[in-house]
């Protein structure tokens, strides 16, 4: 093993059900030994690191607008009469979440409105 490129050895524990589905994706890659395969994955494929942040704030502010929108639909069903502010203040409201939906549609591709390729 001194004379060989590749000298130093890594163990892994895995339980059966672990062991099947390494077995699987190994045959999917290709590729014919354990070695090779833990390569392959660890020298060739790209990690990516989400920021899951964005998400969980666009989530709060449709949590918060369904609240108002359960307001408002609360006060029709027992008048049975829409105010126009009422009317204004949900499109204002769907007009910020599809913002910053498209704020987080634009990170994911890669862009940015400081680049001036914003569609």
């Amino acid at each position: 093993m001194a004379n060989r490129t590749r000298n130093i050895q890594l163990k892994i524990c895995l339980n059966e059900e672990e062991k099947k589905f390494f077995k699987t994706k190994m045959k999917l890659a290709k590729c014919k030994t354990m070695s090779h395969f833990l390569r392959k994955c660890v020298l060739e494929k790209e990690i990516y690191q989400v920021d899951l942040e964005p998400f969980r704030e666009l989530q709060s502010l449709i949590g918060r607008y369904n609240a108002n929108l359960n307001q408002i639909a609360k006060r029709v069903n027992s008048t049975g009469i829409i105010y126009k502010d009422d009317i204004d203040e949900i499109k204002k409201q769907v007009a910020h979440i599809s913002r910053e939906q498209w704020q987080i549609h634009s990170l994911l591709l890669g862009r940015t409105t400081e680049n001036g390729d914003e569609e």
